[in-house]
């Protein structure tokens, strides 16, 4: 009989326990029909803990699509649309660097995976430390 007493107050623990955490880690929609995780935070500078009417509430950035760069490279459409690179693809080529970290700061062809011809995409030379341009080391 003991055994039996000693299992349901267990079991009973385990449930309060999930209970608790399940209602710690959700928080009521305002309507009351469902519950949500939040993923708001609360901001407090130390010295306004006293005063909640200076505290701040900040979201998590959301992705924002720019009309003028649909792939997000960095690269506006009608440029890409002169160079021949994709609008829709950040690295045309497919070789690991982005169109415009091709154009703007390795000099390579956001066309060609192997800018120097040597047998390595231009992505693996710069993460190697090689010249993606021609032989050699990246100085």
């Amino acid at each position: 009989m003991n055994k039996k007493i000693i299992i349901i107050v267990g079991i009973a623990l385990i449930v309060i326990i999930i209970a608790f955490f399940v209602l710690k880690f959700t928080k009521k929609d305002p309507s009351g029909k469902q519950d949500v995780v939040s993923n708001t935070t609360t901001v407090v500078d130390s010295q306004d803990q006293e005063n909640p009417s200076l505290q701040e509430e900040s979201t998590e950035p959301e992705f924002v699509i720019d009309d003028k760069d649909k792939d997000a490279d960095g690269i506006d459409d009608e440029v890409e649309k002169e160079l021949g690179t994709s609008d829709y693809d950040y690295d045309s080529d497919d070789d690991g660097l982005s169109d415009a970290a091709e154009i703007d700061t390795w000099k390579t062809d956001p066309l060609s995976q192997d800018t120097d011809g040597d047998g390595f995409k231009d992505g693996y030379e710069v993460i190697n430390g090689y010249n993606p341009n021609g032989p050699g080391k990246l100085e």
